[in-house]
């Protein structure tokens, strides 16, 4: 039986990682844009000096939508449509392969949640969650 400590140790683990991996998926999210904004003034003989839309759609090679950026914030989707990680003015969020919410950050903390979501860990709770 794993004591309190290890427990806890396992728990804020998972949320390290977790959080290392939405951070990794945002930045390559913003890569990715970024790639297309550079692709897309090479391409064009003439540069505008500004782009008005009211919605940013990446969309890969099937058709599938894999990121998109609108006036409340972007997100970025798996090979099957799936919300993974998001972000907006109030929070960040990551989900898991079923696009159920599993982590949120924001002003107030961080919460985790597991697949039924029940908290797992919450910065208002720790250490003893």
């Amino acid at each position: 039986m794993m004591s309190e400590a290890t427990l806890l140790e396992s728990r804020l683990s998972k949320v390290e990682q977790d959080n290392r991996r939405l951070k990794l998926t945002l930045g390559a999210l913003l890569l990715v844009l970024a790639g297309v904004a550079c692709v897309g003034a090479v391409m064009s003989q003439r540069i505008p000096e500004l782009i008005d839309a009211r919605l940013v759609r990446v969309i890969d090679e099937n058709g599938t939508l894999r990121a998109f950026i609108n006036r409340t914030g972007f997100a970025y989707t798996d090979e099957n449509g799936t919300v993974r990680a998001a972000m907006n003015d109030d929070s960040i969020r990551y989900y898991d392969d079923n696009g159920t919410l599993r982590v949120r950050m924001f002003a107030d903390g961080i919460f985790y949640w597991d697949e039924n979501r029940n908290v797992v860990w919450n910065t208002a709770c720790a250490p003893n969650c």
